[in-house]
């Protein structure tokens, strides 16, 4: 039904009931503005609470309602859901406790800050070892970084490099140059990469979006630092 402005009227409308349409069309109005917050709200990402330290088969996550297949190095969120389908085995690093928990399939099992449980059972798994949070940078933003103020990391002489994306803006390219970015030495195949470096030399870690932002971290290698994980989450 067209609304029609009351000079338009035909003799004899009833003008309460052009009024009650309106005041339909401002509760529908508002009522999806409200709707707004709410549905961004769902679609924030949980914390993290691990990450996967090896994982052989077909491991399956999921997380907000999207299945992802896990590989080494994968970040997990708060209240993920796990399927290990059979003959595969899941070793995670579970970092409100501190525990290295391993998992076999065939299981589902969940994730959450309070520990891993066997969602058929109930039951919390037992951890088989300890282990510590990786290294952890964020880059916020699509602001293009010149070399200066680039934040220095130290690793270990075999770093594992995990990039993971959470941003709006693909990656094109994760590179690891010389420290004075004059010599490419790798490219990553994909966003994971375990590349050899030599004793007290500084290394420049590029990731590259599709917005022309770029993220760098300089790496400095040392033989005396543990060998955990560097896993840089870009937002």
């Amino acid at each position: 039904m067209r609304l029609r402005s009351p000079e338009h009227r035909e003799p004899g409308e009833n003008t309460s009931t052009v009024m009650e349409l309106v005041a339909a069309a401002l509760l529908f109005s508002a009522m999806g503005a409200a709707a707004g917050p709410a549905h961004s709200a769902t679609q924030e990402i949980a914390a993290d609470v691990g990450h996967v330290e090896d994982v052989s088969g077909r491991v399956v996550a999921f997380s907000q309602g999207k299945p992802t297949l896990l590989d080494a190095l994968d970040v997990i969120s708060d209240r993920t859901r796990l399927d290990l389908q059979a003959n595969s085995e899941l070793r995670l690093c579970h970092y409100p406790t501190s525990k290295l928990v391993t998992l076999k399939g065939p299981l589902r099992a969940s994730i959450s800050r309070d520990g891993v449980t066997v969602e058929n059972s109930k039951v919390v798994v037992a951890a088989t070892g300890s282990c510590v949070a990786p290294v952890v940078s964020t880059f916020q933003g699509g602001i293009v970084s010149r070399g200066t103020g680039v934040k220095t990391t130290n690793v270990p002489l075999q770093p594992n490099i995990k990039v993971v994306n959470r941003g709006a803006q693909p990656i094109r390219k994760i590179a690891l140059y010389d420290g004075d970015a004059q010599k490419l030495l790798l490219t990553f195949e994909r966003d994971a990469a375990r590349p050899k470096l030599d004793e007290g030399q500084s290394y420049l870690l590029v990731v590259e979006r599709d917005d022309g932002s770029e993220f760098k971290m300089m790496l400095k290698a040392s033989a005396v630092t543990r060998a955990e994980p560097l896993i840089v989450l870009l937002r």
